[in-house]
């Protein structure tokens, strides 16, 4: 049916001319570009040209697709068999309707650069190469959207690999500065500001063929001196400034070039160099400063082309000195009793000036005043070393800041512990272990402190029930008597307790009693039945004892 059909007389004439470099960075005629810029190109541009005659007596309509394709794929697209794509389709020179008078023509050209197509993932085609694209154009029916003519032309036939030649200069034309390079960049050197640049780069095959690009210019920015420095931290003329203080200015570069600052600081003025090249906008001095001193320092900031700016000089004057703070909050307090014998001894301490050191004598001992016994201590803290049990021991601090100006805290006071001791032995539970319900009986408690203390006794009864004694001396056995009101099997638990203030104590000691029924409440009832049968069951009333 294909071959059978009416095909329209149309011809299609196609054209590809290689147009070599093109899409320059930076674009030709910018401005206000930097100085250490690299120029780059593409040579992926080509115009095609594209002529459709109607050769037919009648108007034609129809539609245009001229396709740039790859002869083999450089993108990495690979069929199902994993070989690359031939032929793969990267965009659309022409995808239009056309319309042809009677043995009429149309005719467009385009000029086509790879850099301006991409996949619509993020890579473009600016890396296409001539030898390697073809451009084919079709024409269909608008009728039945046949195919009435088709053409297709390779881009070049060794015409690759290319080579480029660099004309850069601030004259037009621009002299040769590179030759035969393969990269499609260069970066030219000590370029200066607020200056017109031109350039243009002629490329070669391997076959000896050229294609000169047109020159293109760009101009450099200018560039003014970063920022003069400003907004001094302290303020300039400021007084009562702490002798830890650092100074900070405000910087930076109209242009946004780095800047690096030279930092003069000192007690004379002009002040001297003390730090240089810094990137920060702050300076801390070494050490601390002298009390009731003017300070003077300046600023110079430098941007990466030597380009300066410097700074008034500004002064402060710091603090006078004051004595340090009194030591205060003693711990242990002030009258403290059971203290730990290996207690380590602080304190608060300090100096209203911030930054002013302050050093510490300790004085301590069991006399009152107490002797010195540490001196020049840095930290607040003492460290007594183990002391004596049930001791009263006095202690004192006196700072000493660095101007020599001294503060005397009062003479604090404390008591250690009370030797340690043990808890009492569990307590010996002597007594009858069983009887009867609703009978009393009596244990005695025994129990020994290794210390002598005195003991009292905390007694369960297992019942409910509970007793605790009176204070007794060590060892001493301790009578408490109890009744079980109902019958059945009890734990007894005792246990020894230091009488105040010790308050140790010892682990429970348990005895196990049963209280079955009463055996008299038994007796009276057999009594009374065998004094009525008194010849029924002998053996039973020889038992009984009746």
């Amino acid at each position: 049916q294909c071959g059978n059909r009416a095909v329209n007389d149309i011809d299609i004439t196609l054209d590809v001319t290689w147009l070599g470099p093109g899409n320059p960075s930076p674009e030709d005629s910018a401005t206000g570009e930097e100085i250490d810029i690299c120029l780059s190109w593409t040579n992926a541009e080509m115009n095609i040209d594209v002529t459709v005659d109607n050769n037919e007596g009648s108007s034609y309509s129809g539609h245009l697709h001229t396709y740039v394709t790859e002869v083999v794929s450089s993108m990495g697209w690979y069929d199902t068999g994993g070989y690359l794509y031939t032929f793969p389709f990267l965009d659309y020179a022409f995808n239009q309707d056309i319309s042809i008078s009677s043995y009429g023509s149309w005719q467009n050209d385009i000029d086509w650069d790879g850099k301006d197509y991409n996949t619509g993932h993020g890579e473009d085609f600016g890396e296409i190469t001539q030898d390697n694209i073809m451009v084919i154009a079709a024409v269909f029916d608008e009728s039945n959207d046949y195919v009435d003519e088709t053409a297709g032309l390779l881009a070049g036939t060794d015409t690759d690999p290319k080579t480029f030649d660099v004309y850069f200069g601030d004259t037009n034309p621009p002299p040769e500065v590179s030759s035969g390079q393969s990269d499609l960049e260069y970066c030219p050197d000590d370029l200066d500001f607020d200056t017109t640049y031109y350039w243009k780069i002629v490329v070669w095959d391997d076959q000896g063929n050229s294609i000169t690009g047109p020159i293109w210019s760009f101009t450099t920015r200018g560039n003014v001196p970063p920022n003069t420095p400003s907004d001094p931290d302290p303020e300039d003329g400021e007084t009562g400034v702490y002798i830890n203080t650092g100074v900070s200015w405000t910087g930076g570069d109209p242009d946004g070039d780095d800047v690096t600052y030279d930092v003069y600081f000192g007690t004379s003025s002009p002040p001297t160099l003390v730090s240089e090249n810094q990137s920060g906008t702050s300076y801390n001095p070494p050490g601390v400063l002298d009390f009731d001193a003017t300070y003077y320092w300046k600023i110079v900031a430098w941007d990466v082309f030597d380009y300066s700016a410097a700074g008034p000089i500004w002064s402060f004057t710091t603090e006078g000195n004051v004595p340090p703070n009194t030591p205060s909050d003693p711990d242990p307090e002030d009258g403290a009793t059971d203290v730990d014998v290996n207690k380590m001894l602080r304190w608060t301490g300090g100096d209203p000036n911030p930054g002013d050191p302050v050093t510490y004598d300790v004085y301590f001992g069991k006399s009152s005043p107490p002797p010195l016994v540490d001196e020049g201590v840095t930290q607040v803290a003492y460290d007594p070393g183990t002391m004596d049990l049930d001791t009263m021991y006095y202690w004192q601090i006196i700072s000493e800041d660095s101007e020599g100006l001294t503060a005397t805290g009062p003479i604090w006071h404390f008591t250690t512990e009370l030797e340690p001791s043990d808890p009492p032995n569990p307590p010996n539970i002597n007594g009858p272990d069983g009887g009867a319900a609703g009978e009393e009986y009596c244990w005695t408690f025994t129990s020994t402190d290794p210390d002598g203390d005195d003991i009292y006794y905390e007694i369960d009864w297992g019942d409910g029930a509970t007793t605790t004694t009176e204070c007794y001396p060590s060892g001493v056995a301790v009578e408490e008597c109890h009744t079980y009101s109902d019958p059945g099997t009890y734990v007894i638990k005792a246990k020894a307790v230091e009488c105040p203030p010790g308050d140790l104590e010892s682990d429970w000691t348990e005895l196990t009693v049963t209280m079955p029924r009463g055996i008299i409440s038994i007796n009276t009832i057999l009594l009374r039945f065998l004094q009525r049968f008194p010849y029924a069951f002998p053996l039973l009333r020889h038992i009984l004892g009746l």
